[in-house]
């Protein structure tokens, strides 16, 4: 039986096994959910996930919130300010104060850099007193059953007074709905934060990406400059040795050439900046904490400059604008959460 025959036989044996055992139909496989392109799963499948954009927020903002029930109205402020790490302060009447621990908590999930300042004010709606009323009238009669009982005659306002201390509400707790409406405000105004640290963060993030941009282009006119330098240096040198009589080759004018080149060797100096440039853009885009980084990465684009511009003098002008450009980003990255 020759190859084609029996290859041939073989196919048509399994397509009949497969045919017999599993339905199959020439169009079946099309209508498989996962590639009916009309299907909800395929939908699902060719859908790429949703893109999560990163945002840079300073550390500078404002939010206000208010939410209020039938008994209660909260009304939240909170402003942001820079600082090195996170702090929270928190002002509000002092029975409130049981809830301050939860108020704190919530804002350092959101928040991780800045000094924090949040105003909580409230307003009860309803005719609630600050003492148990029912614990009230328990009292004034243990009081007065006391007094008789020990031939005492207590005035009506003594009676009273002690009552009412005896009375008022634990400043350990505080009202499950005053409690709601409190959280609930500082949501709202936790949320309107954050919009204007993004909205600013955003504005800083292109003032930034300017200013390194405008870095990169100055390191390149460097590195154009630094060859025409370097060989109007070495032209001097080579002019000087022919006044004096000294041929090119000599091993004094090479010896003085090589040291000047060596001398002026900023190469590795500008792969540094080109690399802390680099990584300076890379943390524009990232989530998080970027703000200590990108001033640390100022820092380091700072001396390295420092040094090239030590080594080549001439240069300065070049430095000069990179150096503006450095100290215009450590005040911005300051604002950066």
């Amino acid at each position: 039986i020759s190859h084609s025959c029996f290859y041939g036989h073989a196919w048509v044996v399994f397509f009949k096994i497969i045919t017999a055992g599993v339905g199959f139909e020439p169009t079946a496989g099309l209508r498989h959910p996962a590639r009916d392109f009309e299907s909800p799963a395929f939908v699902r499948s060719a859908t790429p996930p949703e893109l999560t954009i990163i945002v840079m927020q300073s550390m500078t903002g404002f939010g206000r919130g208010s939410v209020e029930s039938d008994s209660w109205k909260a009304t939240v402020m909170i402003r942001s300010l820079n600082g090195k790490g996170l702090e929270v302060s928190v002002r509000m009447p002092s029975f409130l104060m049981p809830v301050e621990p939860k108020i704190k908590d919530r804002i350092k999930k959101s928040l991780k850099r800045g000094t924090v300042h949040v105003l909580v004010e409230v307003d009860n709606k309803g005719t609630q007193p600050p003492v148990d009323l029912e614990r009230f009238a328990q009292v004034t009669r243990m009081i007065r059953d006391t007094a008789e009982d020990v031939g005492l005659k207590p005035s009506d306002d003594v009676v009273f007074e002690y009552a009412w201390k005896a009375s008022e509400k634990s400043s350990s707790e505080i009202e499950e709905d005053l409690e709601r409406v409190i959280l609930g405000a500082l949501e709202d105004a936790l949320a309107e934060l954050i919009d204007s640290r993004r909205r600013e963060g955003k504005a800083l993030e292109e003032d930034l990406r300017n200013r390194i941009e405008r870095i990169d282009t100055i390191l390149s006119e460097i590195v154009e400059k630094k060859g025409e330098i370097m060989e109007s240096m070495k032209q001097k040198i080579l002019e000087r040795a022919g006044r004096l009589g000294i041929d090119e080759e000599h091993p004094m004018v090479v010896n003085e050439i090589m040291f000047l080149l060596e001398k002026m060797d900023v190469e590795e100096e500008i792969t540094r900046l080109r690399t802390h440039v680099e990584r300076f853009r890379r943390l524009l885009g990232e989530e998080g904490e970027v703000g200590k980084k990108l001033e640390f990465m100022a820092q380091e684009l700072h001396r390295e400059i420092n040094t090239l511009g030590n080594k080549i003098p001439r240069l300065s002008p070049f430095v000069v604008d990179i150096k503006a450009e450095i100290d215009r980003i450590k005040q911005q990255a300051a604002n950066v959460e």
